[in-house]
């Protein structure tokens, strides 16, 4: 071999030795930007992951803040607590924002926040569900109610009916009554006349009806005689001759005291013209227990 010939041999074999290396550094560089690529895109994917949840928890506390203005409550200190519970879910709406805490720790944080609000959800369900029941218990209540006091108002009205009743049952009643004028004669005998200038006497007799529910006992009865000219007849007007009947007083012409036992009884009642009377229609009242028991009248000639 020429020497010529070992050189070329010796510049083949470094020229190889030099691709070879070459090669194997382009393949390792290779291996390397594959390698690089690959974790790249895994902690892209990791990225857009993280990135996917934490959209997802922050739709998920915006919905627990849309539940939250959504429950009330007549309860002042649970209200007090729904907005505590609603200021801890916007503060970790911000920490999902922000991105200072790990994706589990935020999870964990949701997933409490939840519970608490389902736990609210139920205890505000619970309770309007007794405030439906009570007021439907109530309205039976006041139903009930309303009706045993319809009750009592007609028994009440009843009572008062029957008392009514029984009060103007009480009171006597004339079954029979008549006034006129007499003429007294030389023998002291009483006669009829319906001339007023004859007339000495006026004469009212009645006949108390029998009562069994009128208090037995003495009693007063009392006679007005109004005359044409529309006055009492009577002694005087004074206090002495007046009396109470029907609310009010008045002048009385005579009066007369009876013993009533509950059965029919006669009285009759004169009085004495101490002048004249003239002519004209009279009316005559006559009470018993301050109340009218009947009323007549007679023309004078």
């Amino acid at each position: 071999m020429t020497e010529t010939s070992e050189k070329q041999e010796k510049s083949n074999k470094v020229l190889i030795a030099i691709l070879t290396l070459s090669i194997l550094a382009n393949v390792g560089l290779m291996i390397m930007l594959f390698d690089e690529k690959g974790k790249t895109e895994q902690l892209t994917g990791e990225n857009v992951e993280i990135t996917t949840e934490k959209n997802e928890l922050e739709l998920e506390l915006n919905d627990m803040l849309l539940q939250y203005d959504s429950l009330s409550s007549d309860n002042d200190t649970l209200n007090a607590q729904l907005l505590s519970e609603r200021a801890r879910v916007e503060e970790m709406i911000q920490k999902v924002k922000s991105g200072n805490w790990t994706i589990y720790k935020l999870k964990k944080e949701t997933e409490s926040l939840r519970k608490i609000m389902k736990g609210f959800v139920h205890t505000i369900d619970s309770l309007n569900t007794a405030n439906i029941e009570l007021m439907a218990e109530n309205k039976n209540i006041k139903g009930e109610l309303g009706k045993e006091r319809d009750k009592s108002n007609l028994l009440e009205s009843e009572k008062s009916k029957l008392a009514e009743k029984v009060k103007i049952g009480e009171k006597l009643q004339a079954v029979f009554i008549e006034s006129y004028g007499q003429k007294v004669k030389n023998n002291n005998i009483h006669k009829r006349t319906e001339r007023a200038k004859a007339v000495e006497k006026i004469k009212t007799c009645i006949t108390v009806g029998e009562n069994d529910l009128a208090k037995a006992g003495k009693k007063m009865v009392y006679v007005r005689i109004i005359g044409p000219s529309g006055k009492v007849l009577t002694l005087s007007e004074d206090k002495a001759n007046m009396f109470e009947f029907d609310g009010i007083r008045g002048l009385y012409s005579v009066k007369k005291e009876i013993n009533y036992e509950n059965k029919e009884i006669d009285v009759c009642l004169y009085w004495d013209v101490k002048t004249s009377v003239i002519s004209g229609k009279y009316i005559v009242y006559a009470y018993a227990d301050n109340h009218e028991v009947g009323i007549t009248e007679f023309i004078l000639d």
